[in-house]
């Protein structure tokens, strides 16, 4: 955790250090060039404003013979120096056009050859370069170009120091900054990743535990960003793992109660039979061959489950008439229904599609349900199946209902868990496993659908549940 946390604070300075120092040259390089330009544009503004005065001495002279003589003597008379300086002072319209000292002025002929120059003698007489002449101003007379004049800028030492005191300045003012702002993103990068790591941190903490197995583990969520997004993906994992912790304890409890009664009951039977305590008799086998079956029909509904959790089931899926098939589910529970007074009914809307369904998984869902409504609902009571369309499209909607004493609020939520314990005295006194709803479940969702139930205490239970429709051809 330490590790992450230095690996965010170097991050993230690292990336406030480079864009700072990457602002920085570019700034510096910035100056430095507007501070060039400033003198190449202080250069170009005397070049023009020095054109009209050369014109002038070009009509008057009638060339530009004593041109050089004239700019040399002018510009040491300026204050600094920087001339060659021969002869007297030049005229005065000349040296007001000039303005200054720092910079060297080159004047051209018509044909871009040098006439005069005040930094070098030597320079006289030689062409201009392509750049030079690109760079200079035209000197005019009458709208014809009859040279060009070229003012460049040559700093002083004072100017030259003034110019490295600048840059200094600067290069000192972007160091300082650079540490600054360093600094500064170090101490926020350590905020923001002690912010963002410490409920990381908690996460880490109660996974701990909830790997030891301590479920009650929960974290407290303080944001709604990501992390906080975790924490309470988190908290709700570790809520459902608790469940199915409590759910498999129960499970197992509830299969070893289960196969203990009957084991039981079977073995002090045998006991009996061998200490003559019981006469050997076809009813008293009769008894032993009861738990016997139990122990069968617990077996297999806990292999349907199991293959139904893992999603192994196999489907033998086809169109299966509902209004003929209901009716073949109701005349086999008929006799059971007649012995208690309880009234089958089916309701099966007319020219509803079939489904498609596995008949033999599909006649288990419907004896379920119906076994369940017979064993709940009192004398002179009713169950009823309905098939109507769905509000889905393509699926139908089934409801197996009773009159009977309906389920409790509180069991509701958990009456297709395994083993539930809503009312295992009933159960035991009926013979049910307590798998049977928790299979219909799986067995419906197997088929795509989906289950539901309502109920009201003393107003009976309404389970519903979706098949799909044959596609009509």
């Amino acid at each position: 955790m330490r590790s992450l946390t230095w690996k965010i604070v170097l991050a993230f300075a690292l990336v406030v250090i480079l864009a700072l120092g990457t602002m920085g040259w570019m700034a510096r390089r910035a100056a430095v060039a507007q501070l060039g330009a400033y003198s190449t544009s202080g250069a170009r503004l005397r070049a023009e404003r020095l054109a009209p005065s050369l014109a002038e001495y070009y009509a008057q002279m009638g060339g530009w013979a004593g041109l050089d003589e004239a700019l040399n003597s002018t510009m040491p008379m300026m204050g600094a120096g920087m001339g060659r300086g021969r002869g007297a002072m030049g005229p005065a319209w000349l040296s007001m056009g000039i303005m200054g000292t720092s910079y060297r002025v080159i004047v051209a002929d018509a044909g871009d050859v040098v006439v005069a120059d005040t930094g070098a003698e030597d320079f006289i007489g030689r062409r201009l370069k392509p750049e030079e002449h690109v760079a200079g101003v035209p000197i005019e007379r009458n709208g014809q170009r009859i040279g060009t004049v070229l003012v460049l800028f040559e700093a002083t030492e004072i100017e030259q120091q003034l110019a490295g005191q600048f840059r200094k300045a600067l290069d000192r003012s972007l160091v300082i900054s650079a540490i600054t702002a360093g600094l500064a993103a170090l101490g926020l990068g350590f905020l923001l990743a002690r912010q963002i790591l410490a409920p990381l941190g908690r996460l880490r903490q109660a996974a701990v535990h909830v790997a030891a197995g301590d479920f009650s583990q929960r974290v407290q969520v303080s944001s709604n960003d990501e992390v906080g997004d975790l924490a309470k993906t988190f908290n709700t994992m570790v809520e459902a793992l608790g469940r199915q912790e409590e759910l498999r304890r129960q499970f197992i409890a509830d299969v070893s109660h289960e196969l203990r009664t009957p084991l039981a009951i079977i073995q002090a039977h045998l006991e009996a039979f061998l200490d003559d305590v019981y006469p050997l008799t076809k009813e008293n086998i009769a008894n032993v061959l009861d738990e016997v079956m139990l122990l069968g029909r617990l077996t297999e509904d806990l292999r349907q489950l199991a293959l139904a959790e893992a999603g192994q089931l196999s489907l033998q899926r086809e169109p299966v008439d509902l209004k003929a098939f209901t009716a073949g589910i109701l005349a086999n529970l008929a006799p059971r229904a007649q012995e208690r007074d309880i009234a089958l009914l089916a309701d099966v809307s007319e020219g509803l599609p079939p489904v498609y369904a596995d008949p033999q998984r599909l006649s288990q869902v419907f004896h379920n349900l119906l076994s369940n409504a017979l064993r709940h609902t009192p004398a002179g009571g009713r169950i009823e199946i309905r098939a109507r369309p769905a509000p889905q499209a393509g699926y139908i909607s089934v409801q197996v209902s009773d009159t009977g004493g309906g389920i409790p609020p509180d069991e509701l939520p958990h009456i297709f868990e395994r083993f539930y314990r809503g009312d295992r005295a009933a159960r035991r006194a009926y013979g049910g496993s307590g798998l049977g709803l928790a299979i219909v479940k799986h067995l419906i969702e197997a088929h795509g659908g989906v289950i539901s139930v309502q109920s009201r205490s003393g107003e009976g239970t309404t389970f519903t549940f979706t098949l799909s429709a044959v596609p009509a051809s």
